[in-house]
């Protein structure tokens, strides 16, 4: 892993700053963790709406309210964007939204960047990945990629 290719920055923890920091990081990992379980409800929420058409009655209302749905998932996924970017302006990538994992920008041995991981629920930071977290599976990947939020496009 290279530093200006793979992970840009300028910090790079120490396990004993990283632990130090956890406070501050815990909180925003839970904000992320709870706004990410939101993001799915509605995601999940608009799939079942109704469609509707827009010259019934009820078709309008189940248009309105998947409008609003729609709403409310952009508007968690512009938290959650702020979530990461507050991360990432200390040097912490979002490794796994669902699970809160977050890598610290480290470096295990001089000269070679190594992440550091920590979770919710975790002691501190350990540079080996999760034994309570599957490695494949689920996308480390941003969620809302196809909508626009707050008339910018979401940076996932």
């Amino acid at each position: 892993m290279t530093p200006q290719r793979d992970w840009p920055g300028t910090r790079t923890w120490t396990p004993a700053e990283a632990t130090a920091a956890l406070p501050l990081v815990r909180r925003i990992a839970d904000d992320l963790v709870g706004c990410y379980a939101r993001w799915r409800a509605a995601g999940d929420a608009i799939e079942l709406a109704p469609a509707g058409t827009a010259g019934g009655a009820a078709g309008g209302a189940a248009g309105l309210d998947a409008e609003r749905l729609m709403a409310d998932a952009q508007a968690r996924a512009a938290e959650i964007d702020g979530f990461r970017e507050e991360l990432a302006r200390l040097d912490i990538r979002v490794a796994r939204v669902e699970d809160g994992l977050l890598a610290f920008r480290s470096a295990r041995e001089p000269g070679t960047l190594a992440p550091l991981y920590w979770a919710p629920g975790f002691r501190g930071p350990t540079y080996d990945w999760p034994d309570t977290l599957p490695a494949y599976g689920t996308s480390t990947s941003w969620p809302s990629r196809a909508h626009d939020v707050a008339a910018k496009r979401s940076r996932a």
